[in-house]
């Protein structure tokens, strides 16, 4: 028995060491990512003045899978990190250029992320500085702003938030690369069918929601459809809510800039009943605050806001 114990042993240490350098060939690799190129581009090291816009190319692959998740945040001198974007998808490729705006922190470090099936990530980062030289810019104010939900014939649905002008369907035609806001009511919106006055944008309807192209039909012709964005963090308890204070102190920009979300930027806003303050994002990049002062509970009824709005 003996004249065998040596090849076996040998035939299997050999194998352990054929087994584990198999393994090691097939370990999955991370998604690559990286910025894209371009002067169009914000750069590493860039001094950015307050509410300006920051404009990031990224480009991500999945190397031994896809890519399930990517994720912006911004790191601050004090170690505090902000989450700005936190997406799924289900993608072999990301391809994405995306916009955000320069707030009041004087130095941030932009952490961009992919995460792939096996939940492997890689993440790449750069620097902007806030311009010491900024100055906060001057808003428009509109202190009574009165548009009808769908069945009221009375009032306007549609909104150009620059000007305050409310628009009846007609004239909202006419002028759609202007219509940043449209309202409509929902009597039963979720399981506890609560009424939902809600707040929205001709956009909407590009972003798997059927509602406000099933109220307003029209905006399906619409070119272009501008997209408003509503950060609901005040409302789900992720953020303290603004109070009417807060809304009527504010002279310049500075409180709509630090109030809005990216993260919690969505294509409406659901239950906006009277004594809510919402922060928004236009289209063109503008921010804003809308206090609902009465919202009623009917789809013939109105929806009365003060508006405050970047110039």
């Amino acid at each position: 028995m003996r004249k065998y114990f040596f090849p076996v042993s040998i035939i299997f240490i050999f194998s352990l060491f054929a087994f584990h350098g198999c393994k090691h060939d097939t370990d999955p690799l991370p998604p690559t990512i990286g910025f894209k190129t371009g002067t169009t581009y914000t750069q590493n090291g860039a001094v950015v003045m307050v509410g300006h816009k920051l404009f990031f190319g990224i480009h991500a692959e999945g190397t031994s899978a896809v890519i399930t998740n990517f994720t912006v945040k911004k790191v601050l001198r004090n170690g505090k990190i902000i989450t700005v974007m936190d997406t799924g998808l289900y993608a072999q490729t990301l391809d994405l250029n995306k916009i955000f705006y320069q707030s009041v922190e004087d130095t941030a470090t932009w952490q961009f992320s992919v995460m792939d099936r096996n939940h492997l990530s890689t993440a790449i980062s750069m620097v902007i500085y806030k311009d010491p030289n900024s100055v906060f810019g001057g808003i428009y104010y509109y202190p009574s702003i009165t548009l009808g939900y769908q069945n009221n014939t009375t009032y306007g649905h549609f909104l150009d938030p620059t000007t305050g002008t409310v628009y009846m369907a007609d004239s909202a035609t006419a002028h759609d690369n202007l219509m940043d806001i449209l309202i409509y009511y929902i009597d039963n919106a979720n399981s506890n069918n609560l009424p939902s006055p809600v707040l929205s944008s001709p956009g909407e309807m590009d972003y798997s929601s059927t509602e406000a192209v099933t109220f307003y039909p029209y905006i399906a012709n619409w070119t272009p459809r501008n997209y408003t964005l509503w950060d609901i963090s005040f409302d789900n308890g992720n953020n303290t809510p603004l109070t009417a204070s807060d809304f009527y102190a504010a002279q310049n920009d500075s409180l709509l800039i630090v109030s809005y979300h990216s993260v919690w930027g969505k294509k409406k806003f659901r239950w906006g009943t009277a004594g809510k303050i919402i922060p928004f994002l236009t289209t063109g990049g503008k921010m804003g605050l809308v206090d609902v002062l009465r919202a009623d509970s009917a789809d013939t009824g109105i929806m009365k806001l003060a508006i405050k709005i970047q110039q």
